[in-house]
């Protein structure tokens, strides 16, 4: 248990001049070079409360020497950051996911700096609770986030997920433990009617893509029995289940993974969709193929591209490559349902990718539909930083 809420411990970081103005404006974090000084330095990391440069209390949360993020707010008061605190924020989050949809099982709970708890993600599986930590001041209480997910939730099964590279950043090992099991990891879960077999110790992430949820059962109001559908980077079917289950015609879905095709096609067979094949196969290289096969709709939902700031030149032409080929394997007034999951690439440059993407193709599109993430990731609007999920439906001239 972390005992930094002892004022002796909980050190003080001053601002540089005029450096506080995002803070105020409803950011979270503080970047190293914008600090002036440190009083109380106790430790490389640990609560600390932050003041402007006229020395004004500007609000208490992590501080962390080895990171470029030096600074987390987590509340505007003076007060104990503790079980009972996280207990509350952990509830009050919950709380507004059940107030969307009362009788949902499958939905993130937390969805870190959205719901003021940076670092911190809370999946829920119906009674299987899956958890990732990437930030210091968040590892520093993993004992009371467990007490707590166990508390609220009393789950069979309970796995973190810190096996992602962000942690490092941070100055934190990787690692992947299950943490309480009263059986397999594989579970299988309902999803609005659809059934999904889950493995979340082998699943990306924190064990399954629940950001696109909503927009999975979206696609159904455009599909019909003679739609004939084309899912690229259909991971574990999602998509493609959606469209089998609204009763398309035929459904097509590549993915490069061994392992998500795999898993697909048993979530297929699990709902008896007969109308579905999933193909291992890498996406570019299935749509450099002489494909004469014309579809009504096609689902584009890569992995990002753009990791960094460094990746965008690259990115830009990947996206570009991709719905300009995807464009041309549509029919004439036919849907494309395109995303982009790469925060760096923004929502003006992804509407000028696709804007590029029809002129190649010598077609024209019509913007039907935009979407986000579904609603239990929620957006802070101070902070583009959570902003990166992009999607827009496209009618195809």
């Amino acid at each position: 248990m972390y005992e930094g809420n002892s004022t002796e411990y909980i050190m003080k970081i001053f601002l540089k001049k005029n450096e506080e103005r995002r803070i105020l404006s409803g950011h979270l974090w503080v970047f190293s070079n914008e600090i002036d000084y440190i009083d109380n330095v106790t430790s490389d990391y640990g609560i600390a409360d932050l003041y402007s440069y006229g020395k004004r209390f500007l609000g208490r949360g992590f501080y962390n020497k080895k990171s470029l993020i030096a600074f987390r707010l987590i509340t505007y008061k003076k007060e104990d950051i503790d079980f009972n605190f996280f207990k509350k924020r952990i509830v009050d989050a919950n709380n507004r996911r059940i107030k969307v949809f009362p009788d949902k099982k499958v939905y993130r709970v937390v969805n870190a700096e959205s719901d003021f708890l940076p670092g911190l993600i809370i999946d829920r599986f119906d009674d299987y609770i899956s958890f990732q930590i990437s930030s210091v001041g968040i590892e520093l209480f993993k004992k009371e986030i467990i007490d707590l997910i166990d508390l609220v939730f009393s789950p069979k099964y309970i796995i973190e997920k810190n096996n992602i590279p962000s942690r490092e950043l941070e100055g934190l090992t990787l690692s992947q433990s299950v943490i309480k099991s009263s059986g397999e990891s594989e579970k299988t879960v309902i999803i609005d009617d659809i059934k999904y077999i889950i493995n979340l110790e082998e699943g990306q992430k924190t064990g399954f893509y629940l950001d696109q949820n909503e927009n999975r059962k979206e696609i159904r109001k455009y599909v019909n029995k003679d739609s004939i559908v084309l899912d690229l980077f259909c991971y574990e079917g999602g998509f493609s289940l959606n469209a089998a289950h609204k009763g398309a015609k035929e459904i097509t879905g590549i993915d490069s993974s061994e392992k998500a095709i795999k898993r697909a096609i048993r979530n297929s067979e699990l709902n008896n969709f007969r109308n579905v094949e999933f193909i291992e196969k890498d996406v570019f290289s299935f749509l450099n193929e002489e494909n004469q096969q014309k579809y009504d709709i096609i689902i584009l939902d890569p992995p990002s591209f753009a990791k960094t700031k460094k990746n965008i030149k690259t990115a830009f032409e990947g996206y570009l490559e991709i719905n300009t080929k995807a464009i041309k394997l549509l029919k004439r007034n036919s849907i494309l349902i395109t995303f982009s999951c790469s925060h760096h690439l923004t929502e003006e440059k992804f509407l000028t990718i696709l804007g590029k993407s029809a002129r190649k193709s010598g077609r024209d599109i019509k913007i039907i539909a935009s979407s986000k993430c579904s609603y239990d990731h929620p957006i802070l609007p101070q902070m583009p930083e959570t902003i990166y999920l992009k999607g827009f439906t496209l009618f195809v001239v």
